[in-house]
């Protein structure tokens, strides 16, 4: 095929728009080569006069406006650290080390709950947070298929295990549609939770800079908008929160913000479960993509992701 070849001369003039710039092409010095497919390279005796050059002024295309990283609506609870930076005097290893997580369900639905919609369908919390962790665990399997999966829920007012450890996808998914909804209580005892995460294995202690051979990680998906959730804290809570190989997440769907419930009050308690700095804490409303988009915050690795930035009041 036959290319063209116009020279280009860059035309600078002080007295234009400097945000302008003049592109000239002379038509006269446009060769069609119909038998060779190199073009060929004009002599320079053969620059294009002033008589026979057209002008094209071109403008630059418009910057972008700056695009907000994230969008919070009038009934979302503020993402906040109690309006404190944490600073954080651990040390972490930048190694993709197995995780044992721990998935914490939340069954309770609250009474006149809103639901998710989907285009013409809507969905319990219960249900889109299901549909979440299912993506998430094959996900994560699929990134490194040695990562182990136990189930907890939460009922009424305690905590209860609902599979052990594994990593086959299809037993996580089987006990994953088993859980349905129950009736909300006014309290509710996180240390429930937490007396059955101090039984699982932790890692031993290692030297400074090391790896440890696993990382056991909890993600609590708590679902109440009007329990403020109770927690007592003793020397084995402690010594398992303060545990550098212990990683606490929080993702909290909730009812549209008002002074009727306690969104606001529960999502800032519940970010006493890591004095460490180092979890995630995603406040998530009756919206689907939010939903997912934390979800998939939460497939980075706690070794490797950064630390999350919160907004303040």
């Amino acid at each position: 095929m036959a290319e063209r070849v116009i020279p280009i001369v860059i035309e600078e003039n002080a007295n234009s728009d400097s945000s302008i710039q003049t592109w000239e092409l002379s038509q006269s010095e446009e060769k069609i080569h119909a038998s060779s497919n190199t073009p060929e390279q004009p002599d320079s005796e053969k620059i294009p006069s002033q008589t026979n050059i057209k002008k094209i002024r071109i403008k630059p295309a418009p910057l972008l406006p700056k695009v907000e990283l994230e969008y919070l609506k009038p009934f979302d609870v503020i993402e906040k650290r109690n309006g404190t930076t944490i600073e954080s005097e651990y040390s972490l290893p930048n190694e993709d080390v197995i995780e044992r997580i721990i998935l914490v369900i939340d069954r309770v639905q609250d009474e006149n709950y809103t639901p998710f919609v989907l285009g013409n369908q809507t969905f319990t919390p219960l249900n889109m947070v299901k549909k979440a962790i299912s993506i998430f665990i094959k996900l994560k399997l699929g990134i490194n298929h040695k990562h182990e999966f136990a189930i907890i829920v939460m009922n009424n007012n305690k905590a209860s295990v609902l599979m052990e450890f594994t990593n086959n996808p299809k037993q996580l998914v089987d006990a994953l549609n088993r859980i349905s909804e129950c009736e909300t209580e006014d309290v509710f005892d996180l240390n429930t939770i937490f007396d059955l995460i101090e039984t699982a294995e932790l890692p031993e202690p290692v030297d400074s800079g090391l790896a440890p051979p696993f990382l056991l990680r909890t993600v609590i998906f708590y679902g109440r908008s009007y329990t403020i959730p109770k927690l007592t804290l003793n020397e084995g809570l402690e010594r398992l929160l303060n545990n550098k190989n212990f990683v606490c997440d929080v993702l909290m769907t909730h009812e549209p913000l008002e002074t009727s419930n306690n969104c606001q009050k529960i999502f800032d308690h519940l970010q006493n479960l890591d004095p460490k700095g180092y979890g995630y804490f995603f406040p998530v409303c009756r919206d689907y993509k939010r939903m997912f988009k934390y979800t998939g915050k939460l497939l980075a690795h706690p070794f490797q992701r950064p630390i999350q930035k919160l907004l303040k009041n």
